[in-house]
């Protein structure tokens, strides 16, 4: 009998949790390890990366599948369909944020690929502050699992530390190397950074630098 009061117990527990909408703590997953897996391995030829990649990866999908894109720009652009998401990303050993992802592309496949965090603003001893996170910090803890980067546009020493621009050739082990913008703006305390994967020339043409 009072098994049976233990499995009901627990039974309501569960019940209850799920009435008040409380979702299992969500799995950290390293920024390196997302960025990976939207390139393409090396030595495939492809068209676009299926719709499928990622889904191995602890991302909270907002749909199970791609939608039809209704912004006017980007069906110029040829885009015609995305997918949007949150995963909590890792930085390095205790840096841990939640991140918005976009994947966006046609029918045929993916064309880009976008992450996006903000990063609050903090004061430290004596009064000095900073970021969070910053850019910098991002870079060298993704060089640290591995990545590499190339300069391809706009230079580090001339972009501004509140608003910039970056376009890299970033490389992991065994994938073929992709465009990567990186973007940052503050916004009031804020500073939000963005790094997008540019798997078509045209879209890396269009990055303009902030410093000219």
């Amino acid at each position: 009998m009072r098994r049976i009061s233990f499995l009901l117990l627990a039974l309501a527990t569960c019940v209850g949790a799920t009435l008040h909408g409380q979702r299992p703590a969500a799995s950290k997953v390293k920024l390196s390890a997302v960025i990976t897996a939207f390139l393409v391995d090396s030595g495939v030829r492809t068209t676009g990366l299926p719709w499928t990649t990622g889904n191995t990866l602890p991302i909270r999908w907002a749909t199970p599948a791609p939608v039809a894109t209704t912004d006017e720009y980007s069906r110029k652009l040829g885009i015609t369909q995305l997918r949007e998401g949150r995963f909590l990303g890792t930085m390095g050993d205790s840096v841990a944020l939640w991140m918005d992802i976009t994947v966006r592309g046609t029918a045929a496949g993916l064309s880009g690929m976008s992450v996006r965090l903000d990063s609050m603003e903090v004061t430290g001893p004596r009064g000095k502050g900073g970021f969070f996170v910053h850019r910098e910090m991002i870079e060298q803890a993704l060089k640290n699992d591995g990545l590499t980067f190339q300069p391809l546009k706009c230079k580090r020493e001339t972009e501004g530390a509140s608003n910039g621009n970056l376009v890299d050739a970033v490389k992991a082990p065994g994938k073929t190397a992709s465009g990567l913008w990186w973007e940052w703006h503050a916004e009031s305390q804020e500073l939000k950074v963005s790094l997008s994967l540019l798997y078509r020339r045209a879209e890396l043409n269009q990055v303009e630098c902030y410093s000219g």
